[in-house]
């Protein structure tokens, strides 16, 4: 290639100086002689390259029969791998049979082992003991859910934890625990644990939280009676003394401390029920007060009865009074007379009862304005927000129920007092009017 490049240039060359007037024939034969001379170094070259070529295609074949015999003894090792290979399958899946014919129930017995840590695991992380031992659930539900099989000491592990979690549900333990004050305060605090069932901390009772693991004070305490229980077990050392159990773990007292008390029940029977509530407070006011005088009017009846001297300032003593005054006049005057001071004395003596009666006949009545009112705001409610929640019918339906107890409450006892100072009254005029039959005879007027 480049000895034809070189010749077509040496041509154009001649061509050129052909053509050229001022060439010489010394100039021409000069530069022959050199394309003679490159053409000579060009084949000496090509020849050079051509041995070259030659020596290298020698060692090409000898680098190729030395691949492929290194190719072949590969092949021969790879068949000797893939039948080693193939052996050990077959002896591997011959073990495989050895190892299930040998476990036998062992598969079982590892399951049973994981499945009984997974439902230790679901009591004892609920549990109250969690809050002072929170190490053990970590253990069982790794145990539980892992993929190696259990060992001896993981299923003693096992059985221990439980055979603690029945040993704590027995003790009455105090430790250091951090409680979650109502305000949202996390303080450290000596927690007084009573087997699996109740916490209290300084007097208040605890309810504990599985997902945290914490101890929350709960924000509305037990009656005061509870509340005394909490602080004799936390001062106590020895001995024995009383206390509250919860076996929720403190859900259930959670949910009867949010029971409404006496005044919130009142506060849901609204204005009606303040209403029944101050009847019924007149009706008590108007009963004490007519037991009182009753009571009076009675033993004054009996001194006068023991006494000859009457005394105006009892019921007896006026009967008394108006005989000895009148005993001179006429006799069916006298008896009249008698007759209606008689009369105005039961009526002093009944006084305030009519009242009380009545009383007695509105408080259910106005129960029953309350359940109707309730009962209204109850209807309007679902016709605005529908049956979808029924905190929104709550409200008119405790005012329906409240009232009516409220109504009854204050009824039944007005009803029966009523009938017990009636009677009370019934009987002392009785009394004084066998006094007065006396008298009449005594006189000389019957």
């Amino acid at each position: 290639m480049k000895t034809s490049k070189l010749f077509i240039a040496v041509t154009i060359g001649l061509l050129l100086a052909a053509g050229s007037a001022q060439a010489s024939i010394a100039e021409i034969d000069a530069l022959v002689e050199a394309v003679r001379q490159e053409a000579l170094q060009e084949a000496a070259h090509d020849e050079e390259r051509i041995e070259r070529f030659l020596e290298a295609r020698e060692d090409q074949q000898e680098l190729l029969r030395d691949a492929r015999a290194q190719l072949a003894r590969a092949n021969a090792r790879a068949d000797a791998l893939r039948v080693e290979y193939e052996e050990n399958e077959r002896t591997l899946t011959q073990y495989e049979g050895e190892l299930r014919e040998r476990a036998g129930d062992l598969n079982d017995t590892f399951a049973i082992v994981r499945q009984a840590a997974l439902n230790a695991n679901s009591v004892l992380e609920n549990s109250l003991v969690a809050a002072e031992q929170a190490e053990r659930s970590p253990f069982l539900e790794q145990l539980g859910k892992g993929e190696q099989p259990p060992t001896i000491d993981d299923i003693k592990r096992l059985w221990t934890s439980v055979l603690s979690e029945i040993s704590e549900s027995g003790k009455v333990v105090t430790f250091p625990a951090t409680v979650i004050k109502p305000q949202g305060d996390e303080v450290d605090q000596t927690v007084t644990r009573v087997g699996v069932f109740t916490s209290v901390s300084d007097g208040a009772y605890l309810r504990f939280l599985p997902d945290t693991g914490k101890l929350v004070e709960l924000s509305r305490q037990p009656p005061p009676r509870f509340q005394g229980m909490a602080r004799n077990l936390a001062s106590t050392t020895e001995g024995v003394t009383s206390m509250a159990l919860d076996p929720s773990k403190g859900a259930i007292l959670s949910l009867m401390v949010q029971s409404p008390d006496m005044g919130e029940r009142v506060d849901q029977g609204g204005t009606i029920g303040y209403l029944i509530l101050a009847l019924g407070a007149i009706g008590l006011l108007i009963v004490l007060r007519r037991a009182f005088g009753l009571f009076v009017a009675r033993r004054a009846v009996e001194k006068q009865a023991a006494s000859d001297s009457p005394d105006g300032r009892n019921p007896l003593g006026r009967l008394q009074q108006i005989a000895q005054e009148h005993k001179k006049e006429d006799p069916e005057a006298t008896a009249i007379r008698l007759d209606e001071q008689l009369a105005e004395e039961s009526s002093l003596l009944n006084r305030g009862l009519p009242t009380l009666a009545v009383l007695a006949a509105v408080s259910p009545l106005l129960g029953l304005l309350g359940t109707v009112t309730g009962m209204i705001e109850t209807f309007q409610s679902i016709t605005l927000f529908g049956t979808g929640d029924p905190k929104l019918m709550s409200g008119g339906i405790s005012q329906a129920l409240v009232t009516t107890q409220l109504g009854l409450a204050v009824a039944i006892p007005l009803v029966l007092l009523h009938s017990l100072l009636t009677g009370q009254v019934n009987r002392l005029v009785e009394r004084l009017g066998k006094h007065n039959s006396d008298m009449l005879t005594g006189y000389g007027l019957g």
